[in-house]
């Protein structure tokens, strides 16, 4: 619901079963002013995506229940009207995973650690800035 004289705040659902990873996602994302939830598994975070369908999703390739690509394919089959954009970031350059993730729908894959810079051109690629 958009309320006059509000901004709508893009939504970005941060998945990373690892705390400090979660930490450090969440000050490069919410410098960019996104409304950001956390999830630290698969199964909540699908769960997540049918009930606020966040406009962007933030995976680790750690998820928690399943592959990352079964994770990306189940978030845009589930999703009513426009699916999220689907990042992936990952500190294995595990290229039959990072092609797997991509073909089931992701937009990017990002290696970590996370430049500031390359995340801002990745953001503004995909068209989130």
């Amino acid at each position: 619901m958009r309320l006059e004289g509000l901004v709508e705040m893009t939504q970005c659902l941060l998945v990373d079963e690892d705390r400090a990873e979660m930490r450090e996602l969440s000050r490069l994302f919410g410098g960019y002013g996104f409304q950001l939830s956390e999830s630290a598994d698969a199964a909540s975070a699908l769960k997540h995506c049918q009930t606020h369908k966040p406009d962007v999703v933030v995976m680790t390739d750690r998820i928690g229940g399943m592959s990352s690509g079964d994770f990306v394919k189940r978030i845009r089959k589930n999703a009513r009207g426009k699916p999220p954009v689907v990042l992936l970031y990952t500190e294995q350059p595990d290229t039959e995973t990072i092609g797997r993730v991509i073909l089931e729908g992701a937009a990017e894959c990002l290696m970590k650690p996370l430049d500031r810079d390359l995340l801002e051109f990745k953001l503004k690629q995909v068209g989130l800035l």
